[in-house]
């Protein structure tokens, strides 16, 4: 357990390949350093969520941005690695550095020599006959497969923003929700899905609707979270954390505010068979 653990990537996403990189780095070594190199390729999640994530992991996780590695060859790269006190790298074995990406782990293990670095390549992820990354995850979210998706990530898909004050349409058609104001769009198909929504340490079953509501002719995409049979205290301003459990349906334009009321006491039942399925409510 001595000397320096450190694993190089993006880090976008802490999937499964990125927690079994950052486990055989714990086998090894006491300190382990994530090196995770910053704006380039898909982000699933915001800063405010990767953070909530690595203090989950209790991993040191030094962002660096692509920009001031992008132009550095293979041994400039190593010499970095050295910088940061590294003893051991763990990677994948696809893994590629170096300005174009021009080396693999062959050039590693050989600069691993010269630079007194120990290169422990581990063999990629895969799930359902292909690899797991950001991109395939991404597109599961885009398709509505949610459910795929959280089992490459390892954990279920997840926003955390702050309660604001909405319209309050819900509320007259007897299905209060909480509008979730998360700051960018988010990588999900429109519509509906069964939800867990948690604050202050508790957590409640509900359905989410993320879309522009066109039975109310909304423009920009917003994510309302109903809870139903819980009276909710008042959240305004508060920040809480909505996870993404399973798709129901896309988002559809009702001819009246009385169609809409009917499909969504047709979702919570969804959500009650859910529950009855998946948690044994």
């Amino acid at each position: 357990m001595q000397g320096v653990c450190c694993t190089v990537g993006k880090f976008n996403a802490f999937h499964v390949g990125h927690r079994k990189l950052i486990e055989e780095a714990r086998k090894r070594c006491g300190n382990v350093k994530v090196i995770s190199i910053r704006g380039k390729g898909i982000e699933l999640l915001s800063d405010r969520e990767r953070r909530e994530i690595i203090r989950d992991l209790g991993v040191e996780v030094i962002d660096i941005p692509f920009s001031k590695v992008k132009d550095l060859s293979p041994e400039e790269f190593f010499k970095l690695l050295k910088d940061f006190g590294c003893s051991k790298l763990i990677v994948g074995k696809d893994w590629r550095f170096g300005r174009g990406r021009s080396a693999g782990v062959k050039e590693a293990l050989r600069l691993g020599r010269e630079f007194g670095i120990e290169v422990i390549p581990v063999d990629t992820v895969e799930f359902n006959g292909g690899k797991v990354g950001t991109s395939r995850i991404f597109d599961l979210l885009l398709q509505g497969n949610v459910e795929e998706a959280n089992e490459l990530l390892g954990f279920p898909f997840f926003v955390i923003g702050k309660v604001v004050e909405g319209r309050k349409l819900g509320r007259k058609i007897g299905f209060p929700t909480l509008n979730v104001d998360v700051g960018r769009e988010l990588p999900l198909k429109r519509g509906v899905y069964v939800v867990r929504l948690s604050f202050d340490g508790k957590s409640f079953y509900g359905v989410a609707n993320y879309g522009v509501r066109p039975t109310f002719g909304t423009l920009e995409p917003l994510l309302e979270v109903h809870v139903p049979e819980e009276n909710l205290p008042s959240l305004y301003g508060k920040e809480v954390r909505v996870e993404f459990l399973k798709f129901l349906r896309p988002e559809i334009s009702f001819s009246s505010v009385e169609e809409l009321g009917k499909q969504i006491k047709l979702d919570v039942r969804k959500l009650k068979r859910f529950l009855e399925e998946r948690v044994g409510k």
